[in-house]
């Protein structure tokens, strides 16, 4: 089982985490971010933490990339030394069940057989296909991390996976950082700017927010929506806003390469809004609130446990076009209401600052209480 996993006696900790997924938070990976963010935090406690991914693009097909550094990783990993290794998602699945002396944790940032359910064609067999590895490792490894509660459900419905041996450790945000971005911005808020960062799948249905930023545009014609990300709809989404004849008040910027300008598009913004129906937890819910800003999102999936219900932010119903843009009218009309929720935010994200989850990841590897 997971206890005592670690000698909490070790000064200092050799990590290597295991990563095969996106490597670029400006292709839209979260666990790019989750991976970097919890890696500084630990080296800054003088563990010395490695990411260990494929070394080049080839093959070109994703999926394949990932199943090939999956079937040479035990090789690889054989011939290294950790104390601690963490495979993410599907990455460790040929390595858990070989090396029964370092100890090994899976932590699952999606869980991949619930996104599925969302996708189609392709995609969706893809990751049905990823969600077969998922789930040989989450079976083999001793200990499950995952970030929500929502999430460690979803992994013990769809793997098979006893509730006891998965643990919950949050990602989380470099707050000071973030911050230091904020503060340098020479940039005002503009009052009636709507923002929405994320990679463009189904699953995040940007194409609701489109749709209701109809209604929003009748009521607030001054009203801009701002999308940052690329993905698979990205085509679709702006054909779909000009359809529907808001193109002209909607901004496609696609990856934004520069994670500093990410930041100051939160700063430049008033509302931040995803009615996403699939989230394991959804980081740019903690920017948001780290930026000051209302959310407005859905009841689904992680949401309520990450955005507090009229506290941070308005939460609707999933696929729900008119409850969302009445959510973003309300906010539009009342900035009492945009500034207590922004402000409840800044304060209820500094349980997610990098330094805080670090403690909590090395507390649950020790079996701390």
């Amino acid at each position: 089982m997971a206890a005592h996993m670690l000698n909490s006696l070790t000064p200092s900790l050799r990590i290597a985490f295991l990563d095969s997924w996106l490597q670029q938070t400006v292709e839209g990976s979260g666990t790019a971010a989750a991976i970097g963010g919890l890696g500084q935090a630990l080296a800054q406690r003088g563990h010395r933490v490695t990411r260990i991914s494929p070394t080049s693009g080839w093959p070109s097909s994703l999926t394949l990339r990932r199943l090939l550094f999956n079937i040479y990783l035990p090789a690889l990993l054989r011939s290294l030394t950790y104390d601690l290794i963490v495979g993410v998602d599907i990455d460790g699945c040929f390595w858990s069940r070989r090396d029964n002396h370092t100890p090994y944790v899976c932590a699952v940032k999606g869980v991949i057989a619930e996104e599925s359910t969302y996708e189609r064609g392709a995609v969706r067999w893809q990751l049905w296909s990823l969600s077969r590895l998922e789930r040989i490792n989450v079976r083999r490894a001793p200990l499950v991390i995952t970030d929500t509660d929502y999430c460690r459900r979803m992994v013990c419905q769809h793997y098979g996976v006893p509730v006891e041996r998965v643990k919950l450790v949050p990602s989380g945000i470099a707050l000071e950082r973030w911050r230091k971005v904020l503060d340098s911005a020479q940039v005002q808020r503009d009052p009636c700017t709507i923002l929405c960062v994320a990679r463009q799948y189904p699953r995040k249905r940007v194409a609701d927010l489109l749709q209701a930023f109809v209604q929003v545009r009748q009521h607030t014609p001054r009203a801009r929506l701002v999308i940052i990300g690329a993905g698979p709809e990205h085509d679709h989404l702006r054909m779909l806003a000009h359809t529907l004849c808001i193109d002209n008040a909607t901004h496609f910027l696609g990856g934004v390469p520069d994670d500093n300008e990410v930041v100051v598009w939160y700063k430049r913004s008033t509302i931040f809004c995803l009615p996403s129906i699939q989230e394991c937890m959804g980081i740019v819910f903690l920017e948001a609130m780290a930026s000051g800003l209302p959310i407005v999102t859905t009841t689904a999936a992680a949401m309520p446990e990450v955005v507090p219900q009229r506290q941070a932010g308005i939460l609707v119903p999933p696929m729900n076009p008119s409850a969302i843009a009445a959510a973003l009218i309300e906010l539009l009309e009342q900035p009492e209401l945009r500034a207590a929720y922004g402000a409840f935010g800044q304060a209820y994200v500094q349980q997610y600052d990098w330094d805080v989850i670090a403690d909590q990841f090395l507390r649950t590897l020790y079996d701390r209480p």
